[in-house]
C-alpha cells in the first residue's frame, strides 16, 4: 500500500492536500487522524467521508510525524490499503468499569473475528478511568491468546477528558475506536518495550484493589517507595509522587512470560500509605523497582525495531507509534532520539502520539495495557 502523512489546520487546508494527491494519482481510503484535544473535527471527518476515505481517529495533544512533533495541527496518515482488508469500529465504555469493559472489547474482537480469520487490533481511548488491562483482557478473550492488539490511551496532561474518540459519523469522550486489520493480508509487526532497567531485591504485593498497592512485603506502598527512591515527596500534594518517582522509577510487575510490564506509581494516600499505580497490580504479584533513566533506554526500543525489521519485516509501508506521555516527560530531549529512531529504521510514512498508557506485548508475551512503555507497530500489505 501507499502511505502519506499531511498535517492542516482547517478542513479547507485538508481538501486542497487531498486534491493534490488525487492528481498525483494518490487516492487513500484510510486515515488515521489524530487532532489536538478541542480541535473541531467534524469539518475534518466531513472531508475525508466526502473523498470515501474511512476514518481511525483521536484526539490528543502531543502528536508527531516523520516530519517531526506537532502540537497545533492536525496529522494524518493516509493510506490506500484496500478497504476489504481493514474495519473500523467505536464503542462506548463504562468507566471505572473492569467487567464492563472486558465485556465491550470482548464484543469488539468477535466482530474482528467474524469479518477475518485471523485479526490485529489496533486501539485508541478516550477515558483514561477505563481499565486498560479489562480491554487487552476482552480481546485476547473474544478473538484468542495470540491476537495482537497495540494502541494507547489519547489525552492531555496529565488526565484531560476534553477530547474524543472518533470515525466517519461517531465520536465519544468515553469510548474506544478500534483500526481492525486482516492479517492474511496485511503483514504486522509491532513490541511494546520499556528500556528500564531494573534494580533492588524482587519484592511482593501482598495487599491491592484494582490501581491501589496497599503494602508491599507488608510494609505499606509508599513508605517503600519512598526508602528505595530517596525521593523527597511533597506529602501535602497527592501528585507530587508522579513527578518525584512515577516517571523516572516505574514498577516493574514481572510475568511468568516475556519481559515485565511497567506500571508507573500516581498519586498517594498519605493516611494509609496506598499507592495508586497507572494499572491494576494484584495481590501476590511479584514486582522489582526501576533505575532512572539512561540513553540506553533509547537505544534498547531502536534496537527491538532493527531486530524486527532484519528478523520478520525487512520493508514497511507505515509505522505507528504510541509512546508514553511519561517518556517524554522524563527523557527530555532524547525522546526525539527515540521517535526518529523508529522511522530511520523502515524511513515510511509515520504518525503516533504521546499516550496515557499503552497497549502491545512485549518480547516474549502476550498484549497487555502498559505505562512509561513505547509501543511501536510497523505495517506491510501483503
Amino acid at each position: 500500500m501507499n502511505a502519506k502523512t499531511i498535517t492542516v489546520k482547517t478542513p479547507e487546508a485538508l481538501q486542497a492536500a487531498l486534491e493534490a494527491a488525487a492528481a498525483e494519482g494518490f487516492n487513500p481510503t484510510l486515515g488515521v487522524v489524530f487532532a489536538p484535544s478541542g480541535f473541531e473535527t467534524q469539518s475534518l471527518a466531513e472531508v475525508l467521508d466526502s473523498h470515501g476515505i474511512a476514518i481511525f481517529g483521536a484526539q490528543t495533544p502531543d502528536k508527531f510525524t516523520d516530519r517531526g512533533m506537532e502540537n497545533e495541527l492536525a496529522t494524518l496518515l493516509l493510506t490506500d490499503l484496500d478497504p476489504a482488508y481493514f474495519r473500523i469500529v467505536l464503542k462506548s465504555l463504562p468507566p471505572e468499569d473492569f467487567k464492563g469493559g472486558v465485556a465491550v472489547a470482548a464484543e469488539v474482537a468477535r466482530m474482528g473475528k467474524a469479518w477475518f480469520s485471523r485479526p490485529a487490533f489496533i486501539l485508541c481511548v478516550s477515558d483514561f478511568s477505563v481499565p486498560g488491562e479489562a480491554l487487552a483482557e476482552g480481546i485476547l478473550e473474544g478473538a484468542g491468546p495470540e491476537t495482537p492488539v497495540m494502541g494507547g490511551f489519547s489525552g492531555g496532561k496529565p488526565y484531560s477528558h476534553d477530547h474524543v474518540v472518533f470515525t466517519n459519523k461517531e465520536q465519544s469522550r468515553q469510548g474506544l475506536v478500534c483500526l481492525i486489520l486482516d492479517q492474511e493480508h496485511v503483514a504486522i509487526q509491532g513490541l511494546a518495550v520499556s528500556g528500564w532497567k531494573p534494580a533492588g531485591a524482587v519484592k511482593t504485593v501482598t495487599k491491592s484493589q484494582g490501581n491501589w498497592v496497599y503494602t508491599i512485603d507488608g510494609e505499606p506502598a509508599l513508605n517503600v517507595l519512598l526508602r528505595f527512591t530517596g525521593a523527597q515527596v511533597d506529602l501535602d500534594d497527592g501528585e507530587d509522587l508522579l513527578r518525584q518517582i512515577g516517571n523516572s522509577h516505574p514498577l516493574q510487575v514481572m510475568n511468568s512470560e516475556g519481559s515485565p510490564v511497567m506500571k508507573p506509581p500516581l498519586m498517594f494516600n498519605r493516611e494509609t500509605g496506598a499507592v495508586m499505580c497507572g494499572g491494576h497490580i494484584p495481590e501476590g504479584a511479584k514486582i522489582r523497582f526501576s533505575l532512572p533513566p539512561d540513553f540506553d533506554i533509547v537505544e534498547t526500543v531502536v534496537e527491538s525495531a532493527r531486530e524486527a525489521k532484519e528478523r520478520a519485516m525487512p520493508e514497511a509501508d507505515a509505522l505507528l507509534i504510541f509512546s508514553c506521555i511519561g517518556r517524554q516527560v522524563t527523557l527530555g530531549p532524547l525522546i526525539d532520539e527515540e521517535i526518529n529512531g523508529l522511522n530511520d529504521v523502515w524511513k515510511v510514512p509515520m504518525t503516533g502520539y504521546f499516550s496515557l498508557g499503552e497497549f502491545g506485548a512485549t518480547e516474549g508475551g502476550k498484549p497487555t495495557f502498559h505505562g512509561t512503555t513505547c509501543s511501536w507497530v510497523a505495517l506491510k500489505e501483503k
